[in-house]
């Protein structure tokens, strides 16, 4: 096999699915070796009675990279949808981020009301408490998201970085309820496997095959660029310790002869007495099915050993420990390691920035050659 023409990627997820498509487009072969026997990662959909649910969370697609939207609307169908999450606090749904027009009907309005006229003009980067406090107030803080906050990463919430809450918790005056802002935002008609599989499409694709750093050599040639989709503590074999990582777990529940069950596709429960931190209805993004009868809603656990979210601590440990694992990358000398996608980069990215970091290690691989 030409090496200057042939790639091998890690991982057959959404990024990995996408540097194999930019790859193949440019001429290269491309091997891909998933650990697990389906494609598609965390964002594959599954069918209930024709009804979608997603057993890894929900997933929007939302982007203002129009090379991005173009190519994902290009191998697949996409429906509008804007996506919308409400919050449960007591007997109130409130839209999430929160509007300051609707927190008059909580009973600790006239407190919030105080707090938020004496807020400073820049929130306090210290932490993700000190963040959220500073934006918002003690009183609305502590009704909608420290105990969230606490359930979702089972640690103290000053202990994360505020970087957790500068892209995720806002406080609105202006009315628009949907959560993201992006140009273009919708979801795929027939489910996100779709649109994995349409980019695997030229690849060739090993199923049940992990790749590491110890079984590298056998499953590569010399030279041959390796882009790595997966933890970087998995493939290093946890050798300079495991990053920390958050995973939840779902409970999917059919429930026959009811369209829609909740007000919004995801509402959160930021009441510690409520075990679960949020619940999905998926049947939301395609409004063709909102009258028919028979829906899926699903709870999702925090605290599962899977890898979904990497742990932004304030001290700056688990940065530091992915810093140590990418170093061990550009020391290797017998292949190009490449770390591409959410896992491979410690980082919670949107969906659009797993393509683009697809797109943009695939065309690294075709410069260089």
């Amino acid at each position: 096999m030409n090496t200057s023409r042939s790639c091998v990627v890690v991982g057959a997820g959404l990024t990995g699915a996408t540097t194999a498509w930019e790859l193949a487009r440019h001429g290269f072969h491309v091997r891909i070796y998933e650990q697990a026997d389906v494609v598609g990662g965390h964002i594959r959909t599954e069918w209930l009675r024709g009804i979608p649910y997603e057993p890894h969370g929900a997933h929007i697609f939302h982007t203002n990279d129009a090379e991005v939207w173009q190519l994902v609307s290009k191998l697949t169908e996409f429906v509008p949808y804007r996506h919308r999450v409400t919050i449960r606090v007591r007997s109130h749904e409130l839209s999430w981020p929160l509007q300051k027009c609707e927190l008059s009907q909580l009973e600790e309005w006239p407190e919030v009301e105080r707090e938020l006229a004496s807020t400073p003009d820049r929130p306090d980067l210290t932490n993700f408490e000190t963040y959220c406090r500073s934006l918002m107030g003690e009183t609305l803080y502590d009704l909608c998201v420290r105990n969230y906050t606490m359930k979702q990463w089972g640690r103290a919430p000053e202990s994360l970085s505020a970087s957790v809450a500068t892209n995720r918790v806002e406080l609105r005056d202006d009315g628009y309820r949907g959560l993201f802002r992006d140009p273009h935002q919708g979801w795929p008609k027939r489910g996100y496997a779709d649109l994995v599989e349409a980019l695997l499409e030229p690849a060739e694709i090993h199923l049940g095959q992990p790749i590491t750093y110890g079984n590298l050599t056998e499953l590569t040639l010399p030279g041959e660029p390796v882009v790595i989709t997966s933890a970087l503590d998995d493939f290093f074999c946890s050798e300079l310790g495991p990053l920390e990582w958050r995973g939840v777990r779902l409970e999917s529940q059919f429930i026959r002869d009811v369209k829609l069950a909740q007000p919004s596709m995801v509402v959160n429960e930021p009441d510690l007495a409520v075990q679960w931190t949020r619940t999905i209805e998926t049947k939301w993004a395609l409004e063709s099915l909102h009258d028919r009868p028979g829906t899926v809603v699903m709870r999702e656990y925090p605290g599962a050993s899977a890898k979904h979210y990497p742990v932004p601590d304030s001290a700056g440990v688990n940065k530091a420990l992915q810093s140590s694992y990418e170093a061990q990358l550009a020391a290797h000398t017998r292949n190009p390691l490449i770390a591409a996608g959410r896992l491979a980069t410690y980082s919670y990215i949107n969906m659009d920035q797993a393509v683009r970091q697809g797109l943009d290690a695939a065309r690294r691989i075709v410069k260089s050659r």
